[in-house]
C-alpha cells in the first residue's frame, strides 16, 4: 500500500471501534482519539466490533467505468505498540454505505495499546486506456484513511501495585537493535529484547555473586539500565505533575498528587526525600516535590540529581529488589507469533 496525499479522502468522522464485552470505557487523556476498554478477569480473547460509514460520493475517486463494481476494499489496520504485531481486518459491505466487521483480539499484557486506523485501498491496477488523471488507479493505493485511534486493553481486577513490570519480548524489525524499551501502561512495562545474543541474555540473567569479569559486566550493564529506567520513570511522573499544574494551577499540591496513577505515586515516594534532601515522610516529600515543580526550572534540577541518587549503594540495592519483583523472564508471546512477519 502506498499513500498519495492529494487523492485521499477523510474516513475519520464515520469510523469507530467498540468492545461489547467490556464493563467500562475510559477516555485516554494523553492522546487524541484514545479509549481504554476494561474487562472482568484475565485478558483473553476480546471481541471487537468495527463500524465504518463510507463518506458520501467516495466512488468519485474512481474512474467512471469502475464505479459499478469498485476494485477497492475498506479495511481496519491494527498495530500493537507493545509487540509490533499487525493485523489487517477486511470490512464487509452491510449495504446502505455501512461497512462492518467482528473480530477477536488477544491482548498479550494488561495495558496493551493498539493503534487502529481505517483505510480505503485499491485492489487492482486500472486496466482502461481512457484518461486517468485525477482518479485513483494504482493497485495498493490508499484512497482514504482515518486518523489514528488508540485502544488500550485493561482488566478491572484488583489493582497491580507494582511500580512497573519487566518482560522478555521479541521486538519488531525496526527495533531489533534495542536492548530494552518502555511501554506506557499502568503500571508501565519494561520490555527486554528476547532476541539479543544468547551470551548477553545469560549474562543479564546471571545471579552469580562471584566478583569475576562476567558478574562485573552484568552489574555495570544493570546499573546503566537501572539508571536510565528510573530516571525515565521519575521524569514521566514529574511531567504528569507539571501537566496537571498547567491545566489547573489553582489545584493544591495534595490535590495534584491524588490525581496521579498509583505507579507514578510510588515512584515519586521512592525518590522525593533524596531529591529534596529532607527527612520528612515520603508522602510529605511527594507533596513538597509537587509544590517545587510549580517552578519550571525545578524539573531539570531534579533530573540532574537522579544519577548520583541511584548510584548510592543502599539505593541501587533497593531499586534492584523492586526490579526483581517486577521481572517475568519467560516471554509471554505465543510461539506462532514469533513466526509472524512484521511488515
Amino acid at each position: 500500500m502506498h499513500f498519495v496525499p492529494w487523492k485521499t479522502i477523510d474516513l475519520d468522522g464515520a469510523f469507530r471501534i467498540t468492545a461489547p464485552d467490556s464493563i467500562s470505557e475510559e477516555v485516554i487523556q494523553e492522546v487524541s482519539n484514545g479509549i481504554t476498554f476494561k474487562f472482568n478477569g484475565k485478558l483473553e480473547k476480546t471481541k471487537l466490533e468495527i463500524l465504518l460509514t463510507a463518506p458520501f460520493e467516495w466512488e468519485e475517486t474512481l474512474h467512471p467505468t469502475e464505479r459499478g463494481n469498485p476494485p477497492v476494499k475498506f479495511i481496519c489496520r491494527l498495530i500493537s505498540r507493545s509487540t509490533g504485531r499487525r493485523e489487517i481486518i477486511e470490512l464487509e459491505d452491510g449495504g446502505g454505505g455501512f461497512f462492518f466487521s467482528e473480530t477477536s483480539y488477544i491482548p498479550f499484557l494488561n495495558g496493551e495499546e493498539v493503534r487502529a486506523e481505517a483505510l480505503l485501498v485499491r485492489t487492482e491496477q486500472f486496466a482502461g486506456e481512457k484518461a486517468r488523471s485525477g482518479y485513483a488507479t494504482e493497485m495498493g493505493q490508499i484512497i482514504g484513511r482515518s486518523l489514528i485511534h488508540t485502544i488500550r486493553f485493561a482488566t478491572a481486577e484488583a489493582n497491580n501495585d507494582s511500580i512497573f513490570n519487566i518482560k522478555w519480548q521479541s521486538f519488531p524489525t525496526e527495533s531489533k537493535d534495542q536492548l530494552w524499551r518502555l511501554i506506557p501502561s499502568e503500571p508501565p512495562v519494561i520490555e527486554m529484547n528476547a532476541d539479543v545474543t544468547t551470551s548477553l541474555k545469560k549474562l543479564l540473567m546471571s545471579k552469580s555473586l562471584r566478583k569475576d569479569i562476567n558478574s562485573l559486566q552484568r552489574d555495570i550493564i544493570f546499573t546503566a539500565i537501572c539508571s536510565t529506567v528510573w530516571t525515565m520513570l521519575i521524569s514521566i511522573s514529574m511531567n504528569s505533575i507539571q501537566n496537571l499544574l498547567n491545566t489547573n494551577s489553582d489545584l493544591s499540591s495534595e490535590e495534584i498528587i491524588e490525581q496521579l496513577p498509583p505507579s507514578q505515586l510510588q515512584t515519586l515516594s521512592l525518590f522525593s526525600k533524596n531529591l529534596l534532601e529532607t527527612n520528612i515522610s515520603p508522602h510529605e516529600a511527594v507533596v513538597a516535590l509537587a509544590n517545587e515543580l510549580r517552578s519550571p526550572e525545578s524539573f531539570q534540577k531534579f533530573i540532574l540529581k537522579m544519577s548520583s541518587i541511584i548510584q548510592q549503594e543502599t539505593k541501587i540495592l533497593e531499586l534492584a529488589e523492586i526490579m526483581a519483583r517486577g521481572c517475568s523472564f519467560e516471554s509471554e508471546i505465543p510461539v506462532d507469533l514469533e513466526k509472524e512477519e512484521v511488515a
